[in-house]
Protein backbone atom coordinates (compact mmCIF):
# COMPACT_ATOMS: atom_id res chain seq x y z
CA UNK A 1 0.00 0.00 0.00
CA UNK A 2 1.20 3.73 -0.78
CA UNK A 3 -0.13 6.81 0.75
CA UNK A 4 0.05 10.47 -0.36
CA UNK A 5 -1.25 13.69 0.96
CA UNK A 6 -2.59 15.88 -1.35
CA UNK A 7 -2.43 19.34 -0.58
CA UNK A 8 -4.95 21.45 -3.00
CA UNK A 9 -4.10 25.66 -2.61
CA UNK A 10 -7.21 27.33 -3.87
CA UNK A 11 -8.28 30.71 -4.00
CA UNK A 12 -11.31 30.41 -0.95
CA UNK A 13 -9.71 27.09 0.51
CA UNK A 14 -7.09 24.60 0.99
CA UNK A 15 -8.17 20.98 1.15
CA UNK A 16 -5.64 17.95 2.17
CA UNK A 17 -6.13 14.05 1.30
CA UNK A 18 -4.79 11.91 2.67
CA UNK A 19 -4.83 8.97 -0.42
CA UNK A 20 -3.81 5.62 -0.01
CA UNK A 21 -3.75 3.32 -3.01
CA UNK A 22 -5.51 6.30 -5.21
CA UNK A 23 -8.83 6.02 -2.35
CA UNK A 24 -9.60 9.32 -0.66
CA UNK A 25 -9.42 8.02 3.10
CA UNK A 26 -9.19 11.49 5.28
CA UNK A 27 -10.48 14.91 3.96
CA UNK A 28 -9.74 18.60 5.79
CA UNK A 29 -10.95 21.53 4.64
CA UNK A 30 -9.44 25.35 5.51
CA UNK A 31 -11.25 28.01 4.03
CA UNK A 32 -9.25 30.80 3.62
CA UNK A 33 -12.19 33.68 4.42
CA UNK A 34 -12.93 32.06 8.04
CA UNK A 35 -10.21 32.23 11.13
CA UNK A 36 -9.16 29.57 12.82
CA UNK A 37 -8.20 30.21 16.71
CA UNK A 38 -7.94 26.90 17.76
CA UNK A 39 -4.53 26.08 18.92
CA UNK A 40 -3.97 29.67 19.84
CA UNK A 41 -2.96 30.71 23.19
CA UNK A 42 -4.11 34.25 24.42
CA UNK A 43 -3.94 36.53 27.04
CA UNK A 44 -7.33 37.30 28.35
CA UNK A 45 -9.22 39.45 30.83
CA UNK A 46 -11.38 37.93 32.72
CA UNK A 47 -15.02 39.45 32.22
CA UNK A 48 -17.84 37.83 34.67
CA UNK A 49 -17.14 34.66 36.85
CA UNK A 50 -20.53 32.56 37.35
CA UNK A 51 -19.93 30.62 40.04
CA UNK A 52 -23.04 28.85 40.04
CA UNK A 53 -21.75 26.71 37.16
CA UNK A 54 -18.62 27.19 37.76
CA UNK A 55 -17.46 28.87 34.79
CA UNK A 56 -15.54 32.08 33.90
CA UNK A 57 -15.79 34.31 30.66
CA UNK A 58 -12.35 35.99 29.01
CA UNK A 59 -12.20 38.51 27.14
CA UNK A 60 -9.66 37.06 24.25
CA UNK A 61 -10.22 40.22 21.52
CA UNK A 62 -12.45 38.74 19.62
CA UNK A 63 -16.37 39.39 19.36
CA UNK A 64 -17.53 36.79 21.83
CA UNK A 65 -16.08 35.85 25.69
CA UNK A 66 -14.62 32.55 25.77
CA UNK A 67 -15.68 30.20 28.43
CA UNK A 68 -13.74 27.95 30.94
CA UNK A 69 -14.75 25.57 32.73
CA UNK A 70 -13.21 26.34 36.28
CA UNK A 71 -13.52 22.33 37.54
CA UNK A 72 -11.30 21.59 34.76
CA UNK A 73 -9.11 24.11 34.97
CA UNK A 74 -6.76 25.84 37.57
CA UNK A 75 -9.01 29.12 38.79
CA UNK A 76 -6.31 31.03 41.26
CA UNK A 77 -5.53 34.63 40.31
CA UNK A 78 -1.27 35.64 39.66
CA UNK A 79 -1.30 36.60 43.49
CA UNK A 80 -2.40 33.08 44.48
CA UNK A 81 -6.19 34.70 45.23
CA UNK A 82 -9.11 33.07 44.10
CA UNK A 83 -9.81 33.89 40.07
CA UNK A 84 -11.99 37.33 39.96
CA UNK A 85 -13.31 39.67 37.51
CA UNK A 86 -10.71 41.61 36.26
CA UNK A 87 -7.97 39.50 36.46
CA UNK A 88 -5.22 38.57 33.35
CA UNK A 89 -5.09 35.11 32.59
CA UNK A 90 -3.24 33.28 29.63
CA UNK A 91 -5.57 30.67 27.69
CA UNK A 92 -5.48 28.45 24.71
CA UNK A 93 -8.67 27.94 22.60
CA UNK A 94 -10.13 24.16 22.78
CA UNK A 95 -12.97 24.75 21.03
CA UNK A 96 -14.29 27.15 17.92
CA UNK A 97 -17.08 29.17 18.58
CA UNK A 98 -20.16 28.12 17.02
CA UNK A 99 -23.85 29.88 17.23
CA UNK A 100 -24.48 31.56 19.80
CA UNK A 101 -21.97 29.60 22.15
CA UNK A 102 -18.17 31.42 22.89
CA UNK A 103 -14.99 30.02 22.33
CA UNK A 104 -14.08 27.19 24.72
CA UNK A 105 -10.56 27.80 26.02
CA UNK A 106 -8.25 26.05 28.51
CA UNK A 107 -5.92 27.53 31.09
CA UNK A 108 -3.78 24.04 31.01
CA UNK A 109 -1.97 24.89 27.20
CA UNK A 110 0.42 22.69 24.96
CA UNK A 111 2.59 22.84 22.44
CA UNK A 112 2.65 19.92 19.88
CA UNK A 113 5.33 18.81 17.98
CA UNK A 114 5.96 15.71 15.48
CA UNK A 115 7.25 13.20 18.13
CA UNK A 116 6.06 15.10 21.35
CA UNK A 117 3.61 17.40 23.25
CA UNK A 118 5.10 19.58 25.98
CA UNK A 119 2.69 21.04 28.78
CA UNK A 120 3.79 23.41 31.02
CA UNK A 121 3.07 23.40 34.75
CA UNK A 122 3.10 19.26 34.54
CA UNK A 123 5.83 17.09 35.62
CA UNK A 124 4.54 13.83 34.19
CA UNK A 125 5.13 11.67 31.52
CA UNK A 126 2.94 10.39 28.54
CA UNK A 127 3.21 7.49 26.49
CA UNK A 128 1.09 7.19 23.27
CA UNK A 129 -0.74 3.78 23.70
CA UNK A 130 0.15 2.72 20.11
CA UNK A 131 3.50 2.31 21.50
CA UNK A 132 2.83 -1.35 23.06
CA UNK A 133 6.49 -2.29 22.82
CA UNK A 134 7.88 -2.68 26.80
CA UNK A 135 11.54 -1.58 25.88
CA UNK A 136 10.46 1.42 23.81
CA UNK A 137 8.11 2.36 26.47
CA UNK A 138 11.41 1.93 29.02
CA UNK A 139 13.57 3.94 26.35
CA UNK A 140 11.60 6.65 26.51
CA UNK A 141 11.05 6.92 29.83
CA UNK A 142 14.50 7.07 30.81
CA UNK A 143 15.15 9.90 28.27
CA UNK A 144 12.27 11.96 29.77
CA UNK A 145 14.19 11.30 33.81
CA UNK A 146 17.59 12.08 31.97
CA UNK A 147 16.22 15.28 30.63
CA UNK A 148 15.32 16.85 34.04
CA UNK A 149 12.33 19.16 32.83
CA UNK A 150 11.71 21.79 35.49
CA UNK A 151 8.13 22.06 35.35
CA UNK A 152 7.52 20.81 31.86
CA UNK A 153 5.44 16.97 31.25
CA UNK A 154 5.95 15.45 27.98
CA UNK A 155 3.55 13.21 25.98
CA UNK A 156 5.83 10.76 23.77
CA UNK A 157 3.52 10.93 20.33
CA UNK A 158 3.50 7.81 17.92
CA UNK A 159 5.95 9.04 15.41
CA UNK A 160 8.57 8.95 18.51
CA UNK A 161 8.77 5.20 18.39
CA UNK A 162 12.39 4.71 17.44
CA UNK A 163 13.24 7.94 16.61
CA UNK A 164 16.49 8.72 17.80
CA UNK A 165 17.38 10.26 21.14
CA UNK A 166 19.36 13.54 19.69
CA UNK A 167 16.23 13.92 17.21
CA UNK A 168 13.59 14.09 20.37
CA UNK A 169 16.19 16.12 22.05
CA UNK A 170 15.86 18.75 19.98
CA UNK A 171 12.49 19.41 19.36
CA UNK A 172 11.41 19.23 23.34
CA UNK A 173 14.29 22.08 23.22
CA UNK A 174 12.69 23.83 20.15
CA UNK A 175 9.06 23.06 22.47
CA UNK A 176 10.21 24.58 25.49
CA UNK A 177 11.79 27.72 23.60
CA UNK A 178 8.16 28.36 21.62
CA UNK A 179 6.50 28.58 25.33
CA UNK A 180 9.56 30.45 26.86
CA UNK A 181 8.96 33.39 24.59
CA UNK A 182 5.25 32.99 25.60
CA UNK A 183 6.00 33.41 29.12
CA UNK A 184 8.11 36.93 28.04
CA UNK A 185 5.35 38.09 26.45
CA UNK A 186 2.79 37.49 29.09
CA UNK A 187 4.65 40.26 31.31
CA UNK A 188 4.18 43.20 28.87
CA UNK A 189 1.55 42.65 26.47
CA UNK A 190 -1.90 44.64 26.35
CA UNK A 191 -4.32 42.24 26.98
CA UNK A 192 -6.55 41.13 25.50
CA UNK A 193 -3.80 39.76 23.21
CA UNK A 194 -2.55 36.42 20.79
CA UNK A 195 0.42 35.43 22.24
CA UNK A 196 0.69 31.95 19.93
CA UNK A 197 -0.71 31.69 16.40
CA UNK A 198 -1.51 27.62 15.84
CA UNK A 199 -0.05 26.79 12.46
CA UNK A 200 -2.00 26.67 9.50
CA UNK A 201 -3.28 23.40 8.39
CA UNK A 202 -0.62 22.43 5.80
CA UNK A 203 1.84 22.61 7.88
CA UNK A 204 -0.15 20.89 10.69
CA UNK A 205 -0.36 17.86 8.01
CA UNK A 206 3.64 18.09 7.04
CA UNK A 207 4.26 17.53 10.75
CA UNK A 208 1.66 15.08 11.58
CA UNK A 209 0.87 13.09 8.72
CA UNK A 210 3.95 13.14 6.98
CA UNK A 211 6.66 9.61 7.80
CA UNK A 212 8.63 7.28 6.31
CA UNK A 213 6.00 5.41 5.61
CA UNK A 214 4.46 8.30 3.09
CA UNK A 215 5.79 8.22 -0.23
CA UNK A 216 5.07 11.75 -2.02
CA UNK A 217 3.40 15.20 -0.09
CA UNK A 218 2.82 16.85 -3.41
CA UNK A 219 1.39 20.78 -3.02
CA UNK A 220 0.38 23.10 -5.83
CA UNK A 221 1.45 26.29 -4.41
CA UNK A 222 4.99 27.40 -4.99
CA UNK A 223 5.55 29.96 -2.09
CA UNK A 224 3.91 27.41 0.77
CA UNK A 225 6.32 24.83 -0.93
CA UNK A 226 9.21 26.57 0.06
CA UNK A 227 7.67 27.73 3.45
CA UNK A 228 7.20 24.25 4.21
CA UNK A 229 10.69 23.05 2.92
CA UNK A 230 11.84 25.60 5.00
CA UNK A 231 10.01 24.15 7.93
CA UNK A 232 11.08 20.48 7.53
CA UNK A 233 14.57 21.24 8.17
CA UNK A 234 13.07 22.26 11.21
CA UNK A 235 11.52 19.11 12.15
CA UNK A 236 12.83 16.32 9.75
CA UNK A 237 15.17 17.34 7.04
CA UNK A 238 15.22 13.20 5.89
CA UNK A 239 11.18 13.90 4.74
CA UNK A 240 11.93 16.79 2.57
CA UNK A 241 13.07 14.27 -0.62
CA UNK A 242 8.78 13.83 -0.22
CA UNK A 243 7.78 16.90 -1.29
CA UNK A 244 6.54 17.24 -4.52
CA UNK A 245 5.32 20.53 -6.03
CA UNK A 246 3.00 20.22 -8.54
CA UNK A 247 1.89 23.22 -11.19
CA UNK A 248 -1.90 21.84 -11.33
CA UNK A 249 -4.63 24.18 -10.24
CA UNK A 250 -6.85 21.65 -9.54
CA UNK A 251 -4.89 18.93 -7.32
CA UNK A 252 -7.91 17.30 -6.77
CA UNK A 253 -9.14 17.10 -10.06
CA UNK A 254 -6.03 15.57 -11.45
CA UNK A 255 -6.07 12.78 -8.92
CA UNK A 256 -9.97 11.94 -9.50
CA UNK A 257 -10.61 12.85 -5.60
CA UNK A 258 -13.38 15.06 -6.20
CA UNK A 259 -16.10 12.18 -7.45
CA UNK A 260 -15.09 10.47 -4.31
CA UNK A 261 -15.85 13.59 -2.38
CA UNK A 262 -19.12 13.98 -3.63
CA UNK A 263 -19.70 9.99 -2.86
CA UNK A 264 -18.35 10.88 0.82
CA UNK A 265 -21.45 13.49 1.09
CA UNK A 266 -23.65 11.09 -0.19
CA UNK A 267 -26.80 9.64 2.51
CA UNK A 268 -26.94 5.83 0.82
CA UNK A 269 -23.34 4.23 0.40
CA UNK A 270 -23.76 0.38 -1.72
CA UNK A 271 -21.16 -2.31 -0.55
CA UNK A 272 -19.78 -4.51 -3.30
CA UNK A 273 -22.18 -7.24 -2.77
CA UNK A 274 -25.32 -5.16 -2.91
CA UNK A 275 -25.84 -4.67 0.73
CA UNK A 276 -26.14 -0.82 1.62
CA UNK A 277 -25.38 1.35 4.40
CA UNK A 278 -27.55 4.67 5.06
CA UNK A 279 -25.82 7.18 7.31
CA UNK A 280 -28.34 9.68 9.37
CA UNK A 281 -26.85 12.98 11.42
CA UNK A 282 -28.55 14.48 14.41
CA UNK A 283 -28.08 17.20 16.78
CA UNK A 284 -27.04 13.99 19.30
CA UNK A 285 -25.88 11.49 17.45
CA UNK A 286 -25.03 9.58 14.08
CA UNK A 287 -27.27 6.88 13.02
CA UNK A 288 -25.85 4.22 11.02
CA UNK A 289 -28.13 1.51 9.56
CA UNK A 290 -27.27 -1.82 7.52
CA UNK A 291 -29.18 -3.81 4.89
CA UNK A 292 -29.02 -5.91 2.44
CA UNK A 293 -30.93 -4.24 -0.23
CA UNK A 294 -29.84 -6.08 -3.49
CA UNK A 295 -27.81 -9.24 -1.80
CA UNK A 296 -29.83 -12.06 -0.88
CA UNK A 297 -27.31 -14.56 -0.93
CA UNK A 298 -27.52 -18.12 -1.75
CA UNK A 299 -28.95 -20.68 0.25
CA UNK A 300 -27.69 -19.87 3.88
CA UNK A 301 -29.17 -16.51 5.48
CA UNK A 302 -27.19 -16.08 8.29
CA UNK A 303 -23.93 -16.30 6.35
CA UNK A 304 -25.60 -13.97 4.17
CA UNK A 305 -26.10 -11.36 6.58
CA UNK A 306 -22.88 -12.48 8.15
CA UNK A 307 -21.17 -11.46 4.99
CA UNK A 308 -22.72 -7.99 5.06
CA UNK A 309 -22.09 -7.01 8.15
CA UNK A 310 -18.24 -7.70 8.02
CA UNK A 311 -18.51 -5.52 4.39
CA UNK A 312 -20.52 -2.62 6.27
CA UNK A 313 -18.47 -2.82 9.51
CA UNK A 314 -15.42 -2.21 6.76
CA UNK A 315 -16.68 0.37 5.23
CA UNK A 316 -18.32 2.04 8.45
CA UNK A 317 -14.78 2.60 9.71
CA UNK A 318 -13.40 4.15 6.04
CA UNK A 319 -16.34 6.21 6.40
CA UNK A 320 -16.16 7.58 9.64
CA UNK A 321 -12.59 8.59 9.32
CA UNK A 322 -12.90 10.25 5.71
CA UNK A 323 -16.54 12.01 6.63
CA UNK A 324 -14.91 13.05 10.48
CA UNK A 325 -17.46 11.78 12.34
CA UNK A 326 -17.35 12.33 15.93
CA UNK A 327 -19.23 12.25 19.24
CA UNK A 328 -21.88 9.21 19.71
CA UNK A 329 -22.54 6.66 16.76
CA UNK A 330 -25.20 4.34 16.55
CA UNK A 331 -24.92 1.12 14.41
CA UNK A 332 -27.61 -0.54 13.26
CA UNK A 333 -26.40 -3.63 11.82
CA UNK A 334 -28.78 -6.31 10.26
CA UNK A 335 -30.19 -8.94 13.71
CA UNK A 336 -27.74 -12.06 13.88
CA UNK A 337 -28.92 -15.10 15.61
CA UNK A 338 -25.30 -16.69 16.83
CA UNK A 339 -23.32 -14.44 19.18
CA UNK A 340 -19.91 -15.72 17.69
CA UNK A 341 -21.16 -13.70 14.62
CA UNK A 342 -21.75 -11.32 16.67
CA UNK A 343 -17.86 -11.48 18.66
CA UNK A 344 -16.44 -11.63 15.26
CA UNK A 345 -18.16 -8.67 14.19
CA UNK A 346 -16.97 -6.44 17.08
CA UNK A 347 -12.98 -7.99 16.23
CA UNK A 348 -13.39 -7.07 12.79
CA UNK A 349 -14.79 -3.52 13.74
CA UNK A 350 -11.92 -2.72 16.40
CA UNK A 351 -9.15 -3.59 13.78
CA UNK A 352 -10.70 -1.08 10.95
CA UNK A 353 -10.64 1.30 13.72
CA UNK A 354 -7.31 1.15 14.23
CA UNK A 355 -6.45 2.24 10.90
CA UNK A 356 -7.88 5.97 12.34
CA UNK A 357 -5.95 8.24 14.23
CA UNK A 358 -8.40 9.84 15.77
CA UNK A 359 -9.15 7.78 19.30
CA UNK A 360 -12.72 5.47 18.59
CA UNK A 361 -14.23 3.60 21.61
CA UNK A 362 -16.55 0.63 21.47
CA UNK A 363 -19.18 -0.09 23.54
CA UNK A 364 -20.40 -3.34 21.93
CA UNK A 365 -23.82 -4.43 21.77
CA UNK A 366 -26.64 -3.02 23.30
CA UNK A 367 -29.34 -4.69 24.61
CA UNK A 368 -31.31 -3.52 21.95
CA UNK A 369 -29.23 -5.31 19.71
CA UNK A 370 -27.34 -1.90 18.48
CA UNK A 371 -23.68 -1.47 18.42
CA UNK A 372 -22.54 1.55 20.15
CA UNK A 373 -19.37 3.54 19.92
CA UNK A 374 -18.26 7.11 20.53
CA UNK A 375 -15.07 8.65 18.22
CA UNK A 376 -13.38 11.96 19.67
CA UNK A 377 -14.21 14.98 18.24
CA UNK A 378 -11.81 16.72 16.29
CA UNK A 379 -13.32 19.32 13.98
CA UNK A 380 -16.60 19.66 11.71
CA UNK A 381 -17.71 16.69 10.11
CA UNK A 382 -17.25 17.12 6.05
CA UNK A 383 -20.51 16.90 6.10
CA UNK A 384 -21.12 20.30 7.73
CA UNK A 385 -18.40 22.09 6.31
CA UNK A 386 -19.85 20.88 2.47
CA UNK A 387 -23.90 20.83 3.02
CA UNK A 388 -26.13 23.49 4.26
CA UNK A 389 -29.38 22.68 5.79
CA UNK A 390 -31.85 22.75 3.09
CA UNK A 391 -34.00 25.53 2.95
CA UNK A 392 -37.39 23.97 1.85
CA UNK A 393 -37.28 21.34 5.55
CA UNK A 394 -34.78 23.10 7.42
CA UNK A 395 -32.43 20.14 7.18
CA UNK A 396 -35.89 17.44 8.62
CA UNK A 397 -35.26 15.86 5.22
CA UNK A 398 -39.21 16.10 4.78
CA UNK A 399 -41.33 18.93 3.28
CA UNK A 400 -45.20 18.80 3.18
CA UNK A 401 -47.18 17.29 1.04
CA UNK A 402 -48.96 18.85 -2.04
CA UNK A 403 -52.03 17.77 -0.40
CA UNK A 404 -51.36 19.21 3.06
CA UNK A 405 -50.43 22.37 1.39
CA UNK A 406 -53.87 22.05 -1.08
CA UNK A 407 -55.81 21.67 1.64
CA UNK A 408 -53.84 24.21 3.43
CA UNK A 409 -54.99 26.57 0.55
CA UNK A 410 -58.71 25.45 0.48
CA UNK A 411 -59.57 26.57 3.54
CA UNK A 412 -58.32 29.98 3.16
CA UNK A 413 -60.43 30.65 0.07
CA UNK A 414 -63.43 29.05 1.64
CA UNK A 415 -62.34 31.52 4.42
CA UNK A 416 -62.57 35.00 2.08
CA UNK A 417 -65.46 33.68 0.01
CA UNK A 418 -67.76 33.36 2.72
CA UNK A 419 -66.30 35.75 4.99
CA UNK A 420 -65.12 38.71 3.50
CA UNK A 421 -66.36 41.00 0.66
CA UNK A 422 -64.17 39.66 -1.92
CA UNK A 423 -65.11 37.82 -5.29
CA UNK A 424 -61.83 37.15 -7.48
CA UNK A 425 -58.55 35.08 -5.75
CA UNK A 426 -55.61 34.73 -7.81
CA UNK A 427 -53.15 32.25 -6.48
CA UNK A 428 -49.48 31.78 -7.14
CA UNK A 429 -47.97 28.64 -7.00
CA UNK A 430 -45.85 25.95 -8.13
CA UNK A 431 -47.29 23.49 -10.95
CA UNK A 432 -47.48 20.72 -8.76
CA UNK A 433 -50.27 22.80 -6.48
CA UNK A 434 -52.10 23.78 -9.56
CA UNK A 435 -52.51 20.80 -11.20
CA UNK A 436 -53.41 19.44 -7.70
CA UNK A 437 -56.54 22.25 -8.46
CA UNK A 438 -57.25 21.73 -12.24
CA UNK A 439 -55.98 18.40 -13.17
CA UNK A 440 -58.00 15.12 -13.36
CA UNK A 441 -61.52 14.28 -14.22
CA UNK A 442 -62.51 16.39 -10.95
CA UNK A 443 -61.41 20.03 -10.90
CA UNK A 444 -61.47 21.81 -8.08
CA UNK A 445 -60.90 25.20 -9.42
CA UNK A 446 -64.33 24.17 -11.05
CA UNK A 447 -66.04 23.19 -7.89
CA UNK A 448 -65.16 26.38 -5.86
CA UNK A 449 -66.13 28.64 -8.34
CA UNK A 450 -69.96 26.97 -9.33
CA UNK A 451 -69.77 26.97 -5.55
CA UNK A 452 -69.10 29.98 -4.63
CA UNK A 453 -70.37 31.80 -7.97
CA UNK A 454 -66.65 33.46 -8.04
CA UNK A 455 -63.45 34.28 -9.80
CA UNK A 456 -60.48 31.47 -8.62
CA UNK A 457 -57.23 31.85 -11.00
CA UNK A 458 -53.89 30.41 -10.99
CA UNK A 459 -50.39 31.50 -12.04
CA UNK A 460 -47.74 28.97 -12.29
CA UNK A 461 -44.35 29.87 -10.67
CA UNK A 462 -41.77 27.25 -10.73
CA UNK A 463 -39.42 28.97 -8.34
CA UNK A 464 -41.59 28.89 -5.37
CA UNK A 465 -41.36 25.43 -2.86
CA UNK A 466 -44.43 23.38 -2.69
CA UNK A 467 -45.13 25.15 0.42
CA UNK A 468 -44.73 28.42 -0.63
CA UNK A 469 -47.71 30.54 -2.53
CA UNK A 470 -48.63 34.26 -2.98
CA UNK A 471 -52.72 34.53 -2.31
CA UNK A 472 -53.87 38.12 -3.86
CA UNK A 473 -58.14 39.34 -3.52
CA UNK A 474 -59.80 41.51 -5.48
CA UNK A 475 -62.75 42.92 -4.86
Amino acid sequence: MFTDIIVDVGIHQIRVGVVENQKLVELYIEEDNKEKTVGNIYRGIVKRILPGIQAAFIDIGKNKNAYLNLRENQFLGENGQQLKQGDHITVQVQKEAMGSKGYKVTSHFSFAGKYCVLIPGEKSIGISRKINDEKERLRLKELFNSLNLDNYGIIFRTNSLGKEEEELIKEIQYLKNQCEVIKQKERYVKAPALLYKELSFPFIAARDLMTKEIRHFIINDKEMYEEILAFLDLMDASLKEKLVYKEEKNLFAYFLLETQIERALSRHIWLKSGGMIIIDHTEALTVIDVNTAKYTGKKDMEKTILQTNIEAAQEIAKQLRLRNIGGIIIIDFIDMKEEAHKEMLIKILEEELKKDRVKTSIFGFTKLGLVELTRKKTGPSLTSLLLGKCPYCSGRGMVASVKFIADKIAKEIDYIFTETIYNHITIEANKDIIHWFCSGDYSYQQAFEERYEKKLEFIENNQLAIDQYKLIKKS
